[in-house]
């Protein structure tokens, strides 16, 4: 008896083939819509963890303002939210530091207003140091063996930034220096202060 063979008409397999295509591309865009809201709900929880972190500082919509768009990357670490701030406080010390280096170079001043430069200068420079050296010690804070001494060290040194800061505007203010000249500066400073304010609010809070 011969063996009957079987063929499935062209038609079908063409429908079954579609059929599957049609499958796939309804699951994907699920796929798709599901990473896309877990990754926005995640990014949400991120932003409001700095939102209330900023809220112990005593420029909260500055601290969020640099702070958020690195939300990605601090998630909800508070290690990582200090190293941030620390890192933005570092790009704000070197470009108020650019500045006042520009300005003792510029043709034009006075001596005394030269000389209160300089001396400003050395005090941002010493802020710089200060602030970078706090940022070290921070980066290796989680295989400390002596975390309290460590920490105390960053808060140390970041105090000194603030204070090396205040001692550049208190130049500014008790030497006779011309407002046009005063004003470039002291408008980089005060915010650089505020920034390095959040920055020591923030490690307070971490060692709390």
């Amino acid at each position: 008896m011969e063996a009957r063979s079987f063929t499935i008409p062209s038609c079908s397999l063409l429908f079954f083939a579609l059929t599957v295509l049609l499958l796939i591309s309804n699951i994907n865009p699920t796929l798709a819509g599901t990473s896309t809201t877990g990754k926005s709900n995640s990014l949400k929880i991120y932003r409001n963890f700095i939102k209330t972190s900023c809220n112990s500082t005593l420029y909260p919509a500055l601290c969020y303002k640099y702070l958020s768009s690195y939300a990605s990357t601090i998630k909800t670490d508070s290690v990582k939210l200090c190293n941030t701030a620390l890192t933005v406080n570092l790009k704000a010390a070197n470009k108020t530091s650019a500045l006042v280096t520009s300005m003792a170079k510029k043709g034009g001043l006075r001596p005394a207003e030269k000389a209160v430069i300089e001396d400003c200068n050395e005090e941002i420079d010493d802020c710089v140091d200060e602030l970078r050296k706090a940022a070290n010690v921070l980066d290796n804070l989680r295989d400390a063996l002596n975390k309290e001494d460590q920490m105390a060290d960053i808060k140390t040194w970041v105090s000194a930034a603030m204070t090396d800061e205040d001692t550049c505007m208190d130049e500014f203010e008790e030497n006779n220096v011309r407002e046009s000249v005063k004003n470039k500066i002291k408008k980089s400073i005060v915010d650089l202060r505020k920034i390095t304010s959040n920055s020591l609010a923030l490690i307070n809070r971490l060692s709390n």
